[in-house]
């Protein structure tokens, strides 16, 4: 009697544990299936549009879904206080950069600190009192950067406000049937390289996925059309680009690429731009300088252009019109290219070397003397003594040499 008790409280212990497997499982079934439902709703639209199943979505999905499963699985962490974002806690996330998410209040602080920190910085290298407007362009040019990604954000974008990740509703209600801290409407954000179509995502963590709808687009030498997802229009056929030159002779011999074709290579013989010179360059380098004077007879049959290597006409002789004397007092009109201009007789008064003085001499052809030779007071090193020396010779001098 005693053992078939037993067997019976033994039958029925296994039957309790085997009922509270089977809520276990039960439970974490309908959780897992309630988050594969949450992921296609979100995902329903771009499925529709791209005729395939989330499973085997592209790799621009795979960071949404990690996003989503921290998202809904309470794992997310914010990176300033460690602590774990709660369903309740105001966020805000990194647009520009990584998308991480922070708790509003603690990005809010990160901010302000590190706009005030960079402001004083900034002010430090500047003097207020003598560049009052610098420095206050500096104290609004102050910005702060994202803890993760240091993405750059200016002072105006310090966070105030909380709102859905799609940015369209603020303080967005706590629901359990749409993911967290979503306002579970459709994202409609601008896809990336703006192709003008928006995100058919419902409101969610991370960067948008690329464009999925079908589009005509050329490859990148613009030889072959084909219909491609937008997201993914570009594209190279592999075939020879054979798109003319810069040089306009030549074509590109690279496969089908993107941006601007290399510099044409190709070999030959070139002149230089006087012409008196030949050289074997490539295409791209065919416009040259040699090292030689121009020398081609100018207008006046009777000079010679005293220019380096150039292009183009070697204009007018500049000894013919208006004319001066060597100092540049006086004037002379209808005089010869191949007759010197005279003398004035006046003083030359051209500012020496020195910078202080002017040349006593008479009008004259050539430079002016190199050294000044005007007589001035100077002091020794020290001050004590002085002596009248050059202008050339001015430096201080030890008392030394003033003395002997």
């Amino acid at each position: 009697m005693a053992s078939s008790t037993k067997s019976s409280q033994h039958v029925s212990h296994i039957s309790s544990d085997s009922d509270t497997d089977s809520d276990t499982n039960t439970t974490t079934t309908t959780t897992t299936v309630a988050h594969t439902d949450l992921e296609d709703s979100i995902f329903k639209s771009y499925i529709h549009i791209s005729g395939g199943h989330s499973s085997s979505s592209p790799q621009d999905l795979l960071k949404i879904q990690s996003f989503l499963i921290s998202s809904r699985s309470g794992a997310l962490s914010c990176l300033i206080c460690l602590e774990k974002i709660r369903i309740t806690d105001p966020t805000w996330s990194c647009i520009n950069g990584c998308y991480a998410v922070f708790h509003l209040l603690c990005i809010q602080s990160w901010a302000r600190q590190a706009s005030d920190l960079a402001a004083e910085r900034a002010v430090s290298r500047i003097s207020r009192e003598h560049f009052p407007v610098a420095a206050a362009k500096a104290l609004e040019n102050a910005n702060w950067n994202c803890p993760k990604c240091r993405e750059e954000y200016s002072k105006t974008l310090i966070p105030k406000y909380y709102y859905c990740f799609c940015g369209k509703v603020d303080n967005p209600a706590s629901d359990p049937w749409i993911l967290p801290h979503s306002c579970g409407e459709v994202c409609n954000r601008p896809l990336k390289y703006n192709c003008g179509h928006f995100c058919l995502l419902l409101c969610h963590p991370g960067p948008c996925p690329s464009c999925p709808k079908l589009v005509k687009s050329r490859c990148f030498c613009g030889k072959i059309e084909d219909v491609r997802r937008c997201g993914f229009k570009n594209f190279s056929c592999n075939g020879v680009c054979l798109k003319v030159l810069d040089c306009g002779v030549h074509k590109c011999t690279e496969n089908c690429h993107d941006g601007l074709c290399p510099p044409c290579r190709e070999k030959s013989v070139y002149r230089c731009e006087c012409g008196r010179k030949k050289e074997e360059r490539e295409c791209c380098e065919r416009k040259y300088r040699c090292d030689n004077p121009c020398e081609r007879l100018l207008d006046c049959g009777k000079h010679v252009c005293d220019r380096g290597c150039h292009e183009g006409l070697c204009g007018g002789c500049p000894l013919q019109g208006k004319r001066t004397c060597p100092c540049g007092k006086r004037k002379y009109e209808g005089m010869a290219c191949d007759v010197a201009a005279p003398t004035c007789g006046s003083t030359c008064d051209k500012m020496l070397s020195c910078g202080f003085h002017k040349c006593p001499e008479r009008c004259h052809r050539g430079s002016c003397i190199e050294t000044c030779r005007t007589v001035v007071m100077k002091s020794c090193r020290c001050g004590s003594l002085k002596k009248e020396v050059t202008v050339y010779f001015s430096q201080p001098q030890p008392c030394s040499f003033l003395w002997f």
